[in-house]
């Protein structure tokens, strides 16, 4: 069976959505509609700012509410309100593009997100309050927690935020050690975190948290309130030196979820050293609306280049296998998205996909394989936000190697455009040049490489090799019918 590298048109027609029953239940009144999507709240931001359109972002789940919503919103704000779905990436993520079609000067995002910065337009985040049910909670939490003493971090899913209060007070009244976290919120002016003395903060996952100066974040369990999700999964990664446990209000199921998060890391560690190996890199723009994705975009090709290899950008939309299975020739690629979307299971493509801060251990010589792990991009970036910055390394002039720990081959490492100052090579023979010998340079021209080990390379130019033609008069007249046809069977030349 042949394998399809593109999808027929029907498809996205026919595609259905993955959703329970539950997700998609309609609100039953106004009081559930105003709880769930705070009217009210939108209403006064709205009319505060004086905004004349406002683009209304509803993830799938949501849609069904989505004509009560901006019904409600529209007999009490005299602005314009257009409802935006389908977006171009992640739900979680501010569609900035498709409101920018429609001319909106602000956005209300209803749903899950995942609180990255928007770089142009303001934004009101609705999360949506689910009901959070506790029966179970502490039983769970002493099945997993026997230590009334233990030190725990709680974390909360944005759609449970609403009721952290009464929460945490269950959980601080069983754990006197715990501490309650804080979403921090983009376009809402927030103090800075302030703890009591003797404790500092400790600001992970767009969530922010005080413990004692006297202990470390590895001294902390993190407990996550809400479904198993993405941002889960970037909880997982980014404190994988802390035991890390979740319950589900909905299942009301309390679990440990680092149980295999040494084998996940493995498994990163594979896709960086196939970033070492890789000549041509793909950057994947997974984003055009979070902050500083341009800065981030241009500080990868710096990276990719001094290190010897060649960038390609791409600007996809939503990833699926078909699509890039039509750039043979990029090796490996790196997805520049939100810290959700951007630890992306890469099994299923044809090429590997990493993460910003993976190519940069791949790549830059003064960061090293450690237990840090980030999924936001604007970590590794020179200013205030990039809390993980590190100077790159500039390449020496003298090729450097070492062996692939993938293939066992050996590879070098920063060595494009040196070949005038090394000699010049030919078909990979060593050259001498003033009693020194000049390595071969292995990734000077990586595409025209790929394009030479190639079965089928084109058409043949053949040039000077095939006699040209004689100049002889074409057929005259219209495609419907050409001057001489039906004389004879053949038409005028």
């Amino acid at each position: 069976m042949a394998l399809a590298f593109s999808s027929s048109d029907q498809a996205a027609i026919d595609r259905t959505v993955d959703l329970s029953t539950d997700d998609v239940k309609p609100a039953a009144d106004d009081s559930e509609l105003e709880f769930k999507y705070e009217v009210k709240r939108s209403v006064a931001w709205i009319c505060e700012n004086g905004f004349r359109k406002v683009a209304l972002q509803f993830p799938d789940e949501m849609l069904v509410d989505s004509v009560s919503v901006t019904l409600a919103l529209q007999a009490s704000v005299p602005a314009e309100l257009f409802i935006l779905g389908d977006t171009s990436y992640g739900s979680c993520c501010v569609d900035e593009v498709a409101a920018e079609h429609v001319g909106a000067d602000a956005i209300v995002h209803y749903g899950h997100s995942c609180l990255s910065v928007p770089s142009r337009l303001p934004v009101l985040f609705i999360f949506g309050r689910l009901p959070c049910t506790t029966e179970g909670l502490e039983q769970g939490l002493h099945n997993v927690f026997p230590d009334p003493d233990a030190r725990i971090a709680v974390l909360f899913d944005t759609q449970y935020d609403h009721c952290k209060c009464d929460v945490f007070a269950k959980i601080s009244a069983l754990f006197r050690n715990a501490v309650c976290s804080e979403l921090v919120i983009p376009s809402v002016q927030q103090d800075v975190k302030n703890c009591s003395r003797g404790t500092h903060v400790i600001t992970k996952c767009s969530r922010t948290f005080c413990i004692p100066e006297n202990t470390s974040l590895e001294d902390h369990s993190i407990l996550f309130i809400g479904p198993e999700n993405r941002t889960l999964t970037n909880i997982v990664f980014t404190f994988n030196n802390c035991a890390c446990y979740s319950y589900d209000p909905k299942t009301r199921e309390t679990r440990r979820e680092s149980l295999t998060v040494n084998r996940q890391l493995m498994r990163r560690y594979y896709l960086i050293e196939k970033a070492k190996d890789a000549s041509i890199v793909g950057i994947l723009a997974g984003t055009l609306g979070v902050q500083n994705y341009l800065s981030a975009i241009g500080h990868l090709k710096k990276l990719i280049r001094n290190a010897g290899k060649k960038p390609y950008t791409l600007v996809t939309g939503k990833l699926n296998v078909a699509k890039l299975a039509n750039f043979q020739e990029i090796d490996v690629y790196v997805l520049v998205a939100c810290p959700e979307n951007t630890l992306l299971d890469s099994k299923e493509f044809f090429r590997p996909i990493v993460t910003p801060f993976e190519l940069e251990l791949a790549l830059n010589p003064s960061r090293q394989w450690s237990q840090t792990f980030s999924a936001s991009f604007s970590d590794i970036l020179p200013g205030k936000c990039g809390e993980l910055y590190l100077e790159l390394e500039e390449q020496s002039s003298q090729p450097e190697y070492d062996v692939s720990l993938v293939t066992g081959k050996i590879r070098s490492l920063g060595v494009e455009g040196k070949a005038d100052d090394e000699g010049s090579t030919t078909g990979g023979t060593l050259v001498a040049k003033e009693g020194t010998v000049a390595v071969p340079q292995l990734h000077i021209a990586a595409a025209g490489e790929y394009l030479m080990n190639r079965t089928w390379q084109g058409l043949e130019t053949r040039l000077g090799q095939t006699p040209a033609a004689t100049i002889s008069k074409g057929q005259v007249g219209l495609a419907a019918g050409y001057v001489g046809e039906g004389e004879g069977g053949h038409a005028q030349m």
